[in-house]
């Protein structure tokens, strides 16, 4: 999934859930655990809506990586 492609929503709740902005995933001096797992919850809710941010909070580094450069979204 393109980060591109989240909605207005999707990325309120993403800083809303890790307490940062969007941008600070590009950026090599911020905390990126609670940012990655509020972009895995937010893109599986897409295709799961029971799907938690425990659940998100279990992705290694590889399965983040995966999911965020996948074309389709990713179940798990």
């Amino acid at each position: 999934m393109d980060i591109k492609d989240l909605t207005l929503g999707e990325v309120a709740k993403i800083e809303e859930l890790s307490g940062l902005p969007i941008a600070a995933i590009a950026e090599d001096d911020k905390p990126k655990g609670k940012l990655l797992a509020a972009v895995g919850f937010v893109i599986m809710r897409r295709t799961d809506p029971k799907f938690t941010l425990e659940q998100a909070n279990k992705f290694t580094i590889t399965e983040i990586q995966e999911l965020m450069t996948s074309n389709e979204d990713v179940k798990k």
